[in-house]
């Protein structure tokens, strides 16, 4: 018993991954918004959870075999969100969200495009 409460401490006292993530909205219209959740302080940061709603529907990428969308691709760093969202075959666009972070805010905010539906709307990207 001594042996399985030290395994159980010393597994609850690993370092918790820290996460962040961003919400980006249409700027001036309504319209889809995307929301992207990624992990901090590894070597390349890579987005586990995204996310696109559009009025009352959500499509969820989560990496589970039966969601309705996948994260096709992304570039996430000081300077860009890049993320291509596809659907469960990867065999369409659901999304492509382009967003530059601009330096001159105090806390990061991405301006950019999001394309949806064959439609391109202007995005605010802020910290979720």
């Amino acid at each position: 018993m001594r042996y399985v409460l030290t395994a159980a401490a010393l597994l609850c006292s690993t370092p918790a991954m820290a996460t962040g993530g961003f919400e980006c909205r249409p700027i001036s219209v309504t319209g889809p918004r995307v929301t992207v959740g990624f992990g901090h302080h590894t070597f390349v940061v890579q987005p586990f959870q995204a996310s696109i709603r559009e009025g009352n529907r959500i499509l969820i990428a989560n990496g589970r075999p039966r969601d309705p969308i996948r994260i096709g691709q992304s570039w996430i760093d000081r300077q860009y969100i890049w993320l291509d969202l596809v659907n469960a075959d990867a065999t369409r666009f659901e999304a492509r969200l382009r967003a530059k972070i601009q330096p001159k805010y105090k806390y990061p905010v991405g301006i950019g495009t999001l394309e949806r539906g064959g439609r391109t709307y202007r995005v605010r990207c802020i910290e979720a």
